[in-house]
């Protein structure tokens, strides 16, 4: 499962990959660099998302939504949506950009701003991918 992707994530996910090993080396400040998961821990979290319980799915902390593309996978799969919540304007921008060239728009919604301002408007949850900054 989530072995065959879409080419267009595929390549989204590989220049997300290339981008987040140059930041890791090349000296780029903590918090513009996009700090993703592997893509082991991406396939592992959307085969947990795709066995989560009825709820809203959301990630809270996006970057430049590689762990989006993985958690997309498994709304296609339910016929669910993602809501992932990112506070930088920076790496939103990065995401929406991601999210249009890989063809996920339909099942991944971002929203921008501090999740903390939203969490009224969120239902009950069935999974969550907390990937937010925590030593900020």
């Amino acid at each position: 499962m989530f072995i065959d992707l879409d080419s267009n994530v595929l390549e989204v996910m590989h220049e997300l990959e290339t981008r987040d090993e140059r930041d890791r080396g090349d000296g780029t400040p903590h918090l513009e660099r996009l700090r993703q998961i592997t893509p082991d821990t991406g396939r592992f979290i959307a085969l947990w998302a795709a066995s989560a319980p009825a709820g809203e799915m959301i990630e809270i902390g996006t970057s430049a939504g590689y762990s989006a593309l993985w958690l997309a996978q498994a709304c296609r799969l339910r016929g669910r949506t993602l809501t992932t919540y990112e506070i930088l304007p920076e790496k939103a921008r990065l995401a929406r950009e991601s999210f249009a060239r890989s063809g996920v728009s339909d099942v991944v919604h971002l929203v921008e701003g501090d999740f903390l301002k939203h969490t009224d408007e969120v239902g009950d949850v069935g999974f969550c991918f907390l990937d937010a900054e925590k030593d900020v």
